[in-house]
Parts: structure tokens; C-alpha cells; sequence
């Protein structure tokens, strides 16, 4: 899918000074436990613009960790067409890309300026302190300059990093109200040969797969077009159906990021079969070595085949034939919560039979930085989200 990228500037184009930046930490509560900083370290932030698809990409695959989809180039580029600015930043040592954070921008009228959100990042090496502080420092001047009251971030880092935690907090950042996405998810690991994979499963989740398999149900990845609109259908069908699936996105916005994210090579939509009757559909977004599970549904024909469990274990051995090693099979209850009355119980019950972990990251952080406006719009912030809503019939971010 070709960028929409009018920007003239060249990917080298320096929009921070370089700089070689000391730092002595101040105290926090776990400032006993951090490795001393390093004064001779230095590092360059640059913004880049006019940046090809495939050196963000490259990029973002090479960060630590590996990144995450909603911080690739062709979502900054899907998120533009909805009326959002990506800003890309890299953090370099010595010629070398070691970071980066793709921010999103919306204008937040009534409440005067941006919002200045990172989804799902940034990707930093968070054990350095000097790099932490060094990038935070420079987000802020670039925030300023385009007007934003407040900055959100949203890293994939451990929620017991307390390290991680204590350095945010001593940057000026603060817990966020919300967390936009879910914090705490459910990771399977790929890299292990299939009978070890089967093996790690729940019994009842393992006898389910190969009943479905037994039976004759098969997987297959339609022609986008022919099977969006069914897979639809049965979203429709399933938020209807059960208390715990609810349909946040409209129709328009379902059908765009699917097939933006399919024409990308990074969407991929599964569907169940019996005997040719369609019966449960799965689309996952890719990137890197990874995989998530964004959407799932299924009709209400022949549930005694248990074609979900199939469908799960097929698209697993589809994404280990092609080197993925990493399955994100986003959403599960927060650890304090982890009980038969959350909403996302049965949620977890299915995908815990999988062999999965669970990974609970920060979520969301807000580093406020007009300081009358960013009050402004925390305090404005839960009616901005419900408006948006009702006059969009879509979730703000």
C-alpha cells in the first residue's frame, strides 16, 4: 500500500540538536537498584520524515523487544487517514538506530492543542537510563513545538519493572486514567516443535483441536473480499449473542484497518470450514516475528465441532511455518481481577488452553506538558471519549 507521506523532507533531516547529554539520577524509589549511569554516554534524536516503509520498519523489527504492529509504518499511515499525524523519533548511539516511537497527534477542540500518543511503545532500551531520559527530554521539546498539552505512551514493559516506573515518574509522567488498550494479554511462545506445543496445552483444549480435526472442520485463508463480509456478519451476530463481545468499532472502520492491513501483507483472515458451511473466523495482524489476535467471531452452526480450537491450533502452525515465534493473543484480565465475575473470564479460559503466559505491561502513562491545558483535558478527558463516540459511533484512539 503506497504511503501518503507529502512531506518533502529527507529521512536524515535533523529535527533535534545532537547532543552529549550527562545525567545524575535523582532519587526514587528505586534508584538504590539501578546500574549507575554512564557520563560519557551520548545519543542523537532525530525526527524523520520522508522515511521509507521499510527503514521504519526495519527499524522497529531491530528495537529492543521487537516491537508491535501499532507502532509500524502502515499503521502511522492508516491512523493518518483518520484524521491523526504520525511523528516518527529515533534515538541513535554512534550512527546507530537503538529506539524509537511512532506518536500519533489529534487535535483534542474544545480543549486547545494535541494529544500526542504513542500506541504500544515507545521501544527503548529501557535498562538504559541515560537513553530514557535523554529521548523523554527531546519528546517533550517536540511536543511543545507542535502544540500538544499532553503526551500518552503506552510501553509493552513489565508491570514489575519498578525501575521502569520509578524513571517515568522522576521524567514528570504520571499513571493514566485509562488504559486504551488492554495492558495485560496472553503470550504463547512458537519457537517449540508442534508435539511440544500440543503437549503444553490444557487436555480439554487439546482433545477439542483434534476433535474439530477429527470430524473433518478445516482451516483456509480466503480471498479477503470473500470472506470479510461473512466474518462481519458473525461479529454482528456474536456482540448479539454474548455479554462479553462488544462491538466498540463501526462497520466502515472494521472493513478499513482489515483491508489496509491485508493490502500491507501485515492482516490475515482465517476461516473454520465443514464440509464447505463457514463456521468461525479469526484475523490477526503480523509484524516481525510476531503475531496478534485482533478479531475473532463465529456462527452458531455446528458449535458441537468446536472449530474455534481448531481454527486457534491451524493459524499457530501457519505462523511457525513462516519463522513467527512470538503469539499475542491480546486481552486478558488484569492479575487482580483474574476471577469468575470479570468480563473477560471466559475470554481467558479459552485462550489460557493454549499454553500461553500471562504478560501484564504499564499501560498507559500521561506526561503532561501545557500544564493548564493538559488539566483541561484530564478532567474533560471521560466526556471527550463517550462525545466522540456518539457523534462518530467509533472509540476515540
Amino acid at each position: 500500500m503506497g504511503a501518503n507521506n507529502t512531506d518533502n523532507s529527507t529521512a536524515a533531516e535533523v529535527r533535534s540538536p545532537v547532543r552529549t547529554t550527562s545525567y545524575i539520577p535523582r532519587k526514587s524509589p528505586a534508584a538504590e537498584i539501578r546500574r549507575p549511569v554512564q557520563a560519557s554516554t551520548s545519543y542523537t534524536i532525530r525526527e524523520v520524515r520522508g522515511v521509507t516503509r521499510a527503514e521504519w520498519d526495519g527499524w522497529l523489527r531491530a528495537s529492543p523487544g521487537g516491537g508491535h504492529v501499532l507502532q509500524s509504518y502502515e499503521w502511522g499511515e492508516f491512523k493518518r487517514r483518520l484524521g491523526w499525524k504520525p511523528i516518527r523519533l529515533i534515538l541513535e548511539k554512534d550512527g546507530k538506530v537503538v529506539g524509537l516511537g511512532q506518536f500519533l497527534t489529534y487535535n483534542t477542540a474544545p480543549v486547545p492543542g494535541v494529544l500526542m500518543y504513542c500506541t504500544k511503545g515507545p521501544w527503548l532500551p529501557w535498562d538504559d537510563e541515560v537513553a530514557i531520559r535523554t529521548f523523554f527530554g527531546d519528546v517533550r521539546a517536540i511536543a511543545s513545538r507542535e502544540g500538544a498539552h499532553t503526551v500518552k505512551i503506552e510501553p509493552e514493559v513489565p508491570e514489575q519493572n519498578e525501575d521502569a516506573k520509578a524513571l517515568l515518574g522522576d521524567t514528570g509522567f504520571r499513571k493514566a486514567r485509562y488504559d486504551l488498550n488492554l495492558k495485560c494479554t496472553l503470550v504463547v511462545d512458537l519457537s517449540l516443535p508442534e508435539e511440544d506445543q500440543l503437549a503444553r496445552m490444557k487436555g480439554k483444549t487439546r482433545y477439542n483441536v483434534r476433535l474439530a480435526a477429527r470430524k473433518g472442520v478445516e482451516v483456509v485463508e480466503p480471498e479477503f473480499e470473500e470472506g470479510w463480509e461473512t466474518f462481519y456478519e458473525w461479529m454482528k451476530a456474536t456482540s448479539e449473542r454474548k455479554e462479553d463481545y462488544i462491538l466498540r468499532r463501526s462497520r466502515d472502520y472494521l472493513f478499513s484497518v482489515m483491508r489496509a492491513m491485508h493490502d500491507a501483507g501485515q492482516g490475515h483472515l482465517f476461516i473454520a470450514k465443514h464440509k464447505g458451511m463457514p463456521l468461525a473466523g479469526m484475523y490477526i495482524f503480523t509484524f516481525g516475528k510476531k503475531y496478534w489476535y485482533m478479531y475473532g467471531a463465529s456462527s452458531d452452526k455446528k458449535r458441537n465441532l468446536k472449530p474455534n480450537y481448531l481454527l486457534q491450533w491451524e493459524v499457530m502452525r501457519w505462523a511457525k511455518q513462516r519463522g513467527l515465534t512470538h503469539y499475542d493473543m491480546v486481552g486478558v484480565p488484569k492479575p487482580e481481577e483474574l476471577h469468575e465475575s470479570s468480563s473477560l473470564w471466559n475470554v481467558y479460559k479459552f485462550k489460557e488452553g493454549f499454553g500461553g503466559e500471562i504478560a501484564d505491561s504499564l499501560g498507559c502513562f500521561d506526561l503532561p506538558v501545557k500544564r493548564a491545558r493538559a488539566a483541561a483535558w484530564y478532567k474533560f478527558e471521560p466526556v471527550y471519549y463517550r462525545l466522540y463516540y456518539k457523534l462518530k459511533n467509533n472509540v476515540f484512539y
